[in-house]
């Protein structure tokens, strides 16, 4: 007998209502569609007991007790044994000759529930508070050994807008030019924020493939040149000016500080930096920008002055910036609107500066016009620009995040590693997350024969009707260098793959999986061999940032050989480090053959690597499924069976199911589920491995550059003749017809 329970509450049934319900194996892979396991619309009477659930849903005029736009969990059961657990949703009411009702429901498996349950939160909307941590040398050298927050953070040297560079006169990173800790860069576990998010909705995670993918981390930067902290610059600025005009300013050397600013309205000072009419100090280390506009006039116009930020705060006071630099006239000066904004100046917390000017000669006066305004002709000066923090602030772990979707993300990471979500049978808010590969490898052999309804049409198909002409794997437009670059050159996403069938006559149209991460691609520092991410816009303009970056998945690459010099916690003392931390889309910077790679195809690096690995996204995680997809032995057989409610509500789509001589796996389930009646089932054939070409890759001879091959029956052979060129070329590898060797291709 069927049972239907919602939120507790025992829901009476129609006796001969067929309740029809429908299983199918996309819902573990789309886990952002609309749709799940479902029944068709049933109907259940409105008796007394369903009217004290549902209310007066048949009356015209009066508010029932059910709000239609409310999830609530719902089950179903045949003879106490589950068969589907989720949601009902209404569908409508009928009412019959003004007397009798009925309730129109649907039924939803849990699988649909998590989109809704994560919902449109982003990233940045997470608590990762707990990961929270200062940014300083010790933390930042504890991140590369796996010790900041156990692993889930690592620091990096991607360029966010630097635009490093090496010369002869001007080395990168050395004990006079060292790296400042907003220099480094955040990355973030992607298992670890993947079990956030489920976390934040309310599941939790069982996955041995992120187990393995401990390397896997995100970047952690949404536009800002250094890492965002608690500490926020725009509540710091200052804009400070003349009340009146100041006349009579005659120092000679050593000259003075000029003292009459205001910061009483229209100026401000909303850090309460600013004191004493003069002094300006630093909240914290960052680089500043200042701005100021003069206008004034001198007494003599053949002499000069000087008028310079002074940084106070040393001994003898230091100028950091040369506005009048002392040898400009005053006939150039008179009466003219003068408005300069300075360089980043780099100031420690607790440094001030002031405004100071000197008169070349004494005697010789200068007179500053002030009329309480911000206007040209008025004087004035201003904290223009603060960057975050560069040293000893609190780093705010979420928000560094970049600006995505947490769903998103999910689904991003679902698109690279072809992975199924599988809901506990027992509790549907916990979720079983691995590859499709390692999940069919995990399902349990069934013998089916003997339960197949012989008397019912069996149906044998090519899977022609399940394939596009073309598929393409593809990540997006990151539009930063290299990435851009590519794009421009070759009309694709950098590591694009594609598979085209023109064979088949009856295939159309074409499907596209597309990641939303931008490819992590490290490419050399100009005039090093730094290999870095360099996440720079191809511009003319001082300002090179990618103002709103895609997000990027990379591997941790551990810390390959490279000097490195950066402050130590005290910001007065420089550390040499040999060694510099590594990202890049290979599980290993020098990768080889048997490393993994982040992008979907083989692509020529732009960077020294021993060999393109086989192991791409799509060769390790989606291969096996398209190829079996697109053999010419493959089949989808379609039956009706005699299955019991317990082989139902044990099934799995990893079931391997034996008919006859042949496995098959289930793609689709429908019957109803009150009663015993057959079971249609559609399953795909289970075909043999299936290999990617004749002779696969397997090592490099490091001397020669010559690549190994091996056939399946175990052959190996560095020979391969024209006949198999495209099992070099389609793995990124340069075929040479003459010498019948296969090579890696030098990086671009």
């Amino acid at each position: 007998m069927l049972r239907l329970t919602i939120d507790g509450n025992e829901i009476e049934l129609y006796e001969n209502e067929p309740v029809n319900l429908s299983y199918q194996f996309s819902n573990l892979q789309e886990i952002n569609a609309s749709s799940s396991n479902f029944s068709q619309t049933f109907r259940v009477p409105l008796t007394k007991k369903n009217q004290d659930y549902f209310g007066p849903v048949n009356e015209f005029g009066l508010i029932p007790n059910w709000d239609p736009k409310t999830k609530v969990d719902a089950e179903l059961s045949y003879n106490t044994i589950p068969v589907m657990r989720g949601f009902v949703q209404v569908k409508a009411i009928y009412v019959q000759k003004g007397k009798y009702a009925d309730v129109e429901l649907v039924f939803f498996g849990e699988t649909a529930n998590l989109s809704r349950d994560i919902g449109d939160a982003m990233l940045t909307d997470l608590d990762l508070s707990a990961y929270d941590h200062t940014l300083n040398a010790t933390n930042i050298e504890a991140s590369w050994s796996g010790s900041l927050s156990s692993g889930a953070i690592r620091y990096g040297l991607p360029d966010k807008g630097q635009n490093w560079f090496a010369n002869q006169t001007d080395n990168i990173w050395s004990t006079s030019n060292p790296l400042e800790h907003g220099d480094f860069t955040p990355y973030f576990r992607a298992s670890k924020l993947l079990e956030e998010i489920l976390d934040g909705a309310g599941y939790e995670m069982d996955s041995d493939f992120f187990t393995r993918q401990s390397g896997l981390y995100l970047l952690m930067n949404n536009g800002h040149r250094s890492v965002i902290g608690t500490d926020n610059p725009e509540t710091e600025t200052m804009l400070v000016g003349l009340t009146t005009d100041l006349t009579g300013l005659t120092a000679h050397n050593p000259g003075a500080a000029i003292t009459a600013w205001s910061e009483s309205t229209p100026f401000y000072d909303t850090g309460s930096n600013f004191s004493g009419g003069s002094t300006f100090t630093a909240p914290f280390r960052a680089f500043y920008t200042f701005k100021i506009n003069l206008y004034g006039r001198t007494n003599d116009t053949t002499h000069e002055f000087s008028i310079v930020l002074q940084k106070t705060s040393v001994t003898p006071a230091q100028t950091v910036w040369d506005i009048f630099d002392g040898d400009y006239p005053g006939a150039l000066f008179n009466d003219q609107v003068h408005n300069f904004t300075s360089d980043p100046i780099l100031l420690n917390a607790g440094d001030t500066v002031r405004m100071f000017y000197e008169m070349a000669n004494s005697g010789h006066t200068l007179n500053l016009d002030g009329d309480n305004t911000i206007s040209p002709q008025s004087t004035w000066w201003q904290v223009f620009d603060i960057t975050d923090p560069s040293s000893g602030q609190t780093v705010d772990v979420e928000a560094n995040m970049p600006e995505m979707k947490q769903i998103d993300f999910v689904s991003g990471l679902q698109k690279m590693f072809n992975l199924v979500f599988i809901p506990d049978r027992n509790n549907p808010k916990k979720l079983y997350i691995e590859p499709f590969n390692d999940y069919i490898a995990s399902g349990t052999k069934k013998d089916w024969t003997n339960k197949i309804d012989l008397t019912k049409d069996i149906t044998i198909q090519p899977t022609t009707d399940l394939q596009s002409r073309q598929y393409e794997w593809t990540h997006s437009n990151g539009k930063d260098l290299v990435n851009d670059l590519v794009f421009k050159n070759a009309a694709r996403v950098y590591s694009r793959y594609r598979v085209d069938d023109p064979e088949n006559d009856f295939a159309s149209g074409n499907k596209e999986i597309k990641s939303p991460f931008a490819p992590h691609v490290a490419s050399y520092i100009p005039g090093t061999n730094y290999a870095v991410h360099r996440m720079l816009v191809d511009t003319e303009q001082a300002d090179k940032r990618i103002k709103n970056p895609l997000p990027r998945l990379a591997y941790w690459n551990g810390t390959p050989a490279g000097e490195i010099n950066y402050y130590e916690d005290d910001n007065s003392t420089v550390v040499t480090d040999t060694d510099y931390p590594a990202f890049s889309q290979y599980s290993a910077l020098n990768a080889t053959i048997t490393n993994e790679d982040l992008g979907y195809g083989p692509e020529r690096p732009f960077h020294i690597v021993q060999a393109n690995p086989l192991n791409t996204l799509y060769y390790k995680y989606w291969s096996p499924f398209v190829n079996q997809l697109y053999s010419s032995d493959a089949r989808k057989l379609t039956a009706f069976f005699r299955l019991t409610r317990s082989e139902l509500a044990t099934f799995e789509f990893s079931d391997k199911i034996y008919l006859k001589d042949t496995y098959w796996r289930i793609l689709s389930i429908s019957y109803d589920a009150t009663s015993d009646d057959l079971v249609k089932v559609e399953l795909l054939k289970v075909l043999s491995d299936i290999r990617d070409c004749t002779w696969l890759p397997i090592a490099i001879n490091k001397a020669t550059g010559e690549i190994q091959f091996e056939n399946a029956t175990g052959l190996q052979t560095y020979t391969l003749s024209a006949l198999f060129s495209s099992c070099c070329t389609k793995y990124g590898y340069v075929h040479d017809a003459t010498a019948q060797r296969c090579y890696q291709p030098f990086e671009q």
